[in-house]
């Protein structure tokens, strides 16, 4: 009868040892793709786990010293790993960015010094087991609560029952065990199917960790998604954006001027007079602080839902929907204001302004053209003298 128990643990135990190994390999080929890191923590584990079950394995099939003694330490190690990288991959789960507790080498030192004490003093295999299922059942029991508390969406409650069930299952032999401490044997003796339960608890793990796999990478495709739509509109931006001056380029006139056709706006060509002076006897730098000023200038005096653009050189243009070409005179009155204001340094920026108002539905081109005639009107009054105006002038839409 004793034989035939030995021949079904063992039998049994093997079984646990296939479930095992086929999970730990099912679990380090998904980390080649699913990169998270509760996924590596729990592949890990499962790599512990077979490797306990392999000793305890092991240990039916030579049970004589000194390799049982090796076998019994090996699986306290490899059995606590793989309950504490189980727990730590669930806490990483719910909480993704938060800080380890205890250091890496701090874990190990402390499962080499549990094992070598546990293995090495215990001094039958029932107070072997009654010390291994205390502590799994804890951990595992107490990692089971901490996720269900605060679970990360309803998928993991999957995994904070799937805890919860493997910790009672372990903490349940312990009142069984107890009597063992004192020299009594077991109040119960172990089924030599229990190794089967242990598989069937370890299947049910699995399941509940690939449930949360499934919700981890939806959130983190999703997340990943997000940001490379944030990324394109930043990209979409520093393209559509001048680097100087970070006002709109010629590149997003298009756009804007069908954007306002419907309802209209003003449309206000502007030139700096004397950039090309500043150019030569300041610099480069002052040149460009003075293309700067007359940015910083138009942010001032137009709207918010304005939009300004540099569109070359010493070229602006402001297109402001809905504002008459009162209003808007009265807008370049106050810039120009701002830009005399004496400074230290190179002269002020002096420019030449041309208005002209887009009608609802009317044609961009027309109203480009417009204004750009009536700011070289002004720039020939001010300056008294003809300039053939170039073809860059009539941007094109």
């Amino acid at each position: 009868m004793s034989s035939e128990f030995e021949l079904l643990a063992r039998w049994s135990l093997a079984v646990q040892l296939g479930t095992a190994t086929l999970l730990a390999a099912f679990f380090v080929a998904l980390t080649r793709t699913i990169r998270l890191q509760e996924v590596r923590l729990w592949a890990a584990a499962w790599v512990a786990d077979a490797g306990a079950v392999a000793l305890a394995f092991l240990g039916t099939v030579f049970p004589a010293e000194p390799v049982v003694r090796l076998t019994v330490i090996g699986y306290v190690a490899l059995k606590t790993a793989y309950v504490l990288l189980l727990v730590t991959g669930a806490r990483n789960h719910i909480e993704p960015n938060a800080a380890q507790p205890v250091g890496r080498w701090r874990t190990v030192t402390a499962v080499a010094v549990w094992s070598l004490m546990l293995g090495l003093l215990a001094p039958t295999r029932w107070s072997l087991q009654l010390g291994v299922s205390l502590m799994v059942g804890t951990f595992l029991t107490s990692g089971a609560v901490w996720v269900l508390r605060r679970p990360r969406g309803p998928r993991s409650r999957w995994l904070g029952f799937a805890l919860l069930a493997e910790g009672v299952l372990f903490l349940q032999r312990v009142p069984l065990l107890l009597p063992t401490l004192w020299g009594g044997a077991p109040l119960a003796r172990q089924t030599p199917y229990a190794s089967f339960l242990d598989a069937g608890a370890d299947l049910f793990m699995a399941l509940a960790i690939l449930v949360v796999i499934e919700g981890s990478s939806s959130q983190h495709l999703e997340h990943l998604n997000r940001e490379l739509l944030e990324s394109q509109d930043r990209l979409r931006q520093l393209v559509d954006l001048d680097p100087l001056t970070a006002l709109a380029n010629r590149r997003r006139l298009h756009d804007e001027m069908e954007r306002v056709r419907c309802a209209g706006a003003a449309v206000i060509f502007l030139d700096i007079d004397n950039f090309k002076e500043i150019n030569d006897r300041f610099g480069h730098i002052a040149g460009d602080a003075c293309l700067l000023r007359v940015a910083a200038a138009l942010r001032t005096s137009f709207r918010s839902d304005d939009t300004l653009f540099r569109l070359g050189g010493d070229e602006f243009l402001v297109i402001a929907p809905g504002l008459d070409p009162e209003a808007a005179g009265a807008r370049v009155t106050r810039l120009r204001t701002d830009l005399a204001a004496a400074e230290d340094g190179p002269p002020p920026c002096r420019i030449s302004v041309g208005i002209a108002s887009l009608a609802p539905s009317g044609e961009p081109e027309a109203a480009l053209r417009e204004a750009d005639d009536r700011m070289y009107l002004e720039k020939r009054r001010r300056k008294g003298e003809e300039r053939p105006r170039g073809a860059a002038h009539g941007a094109a839409v």
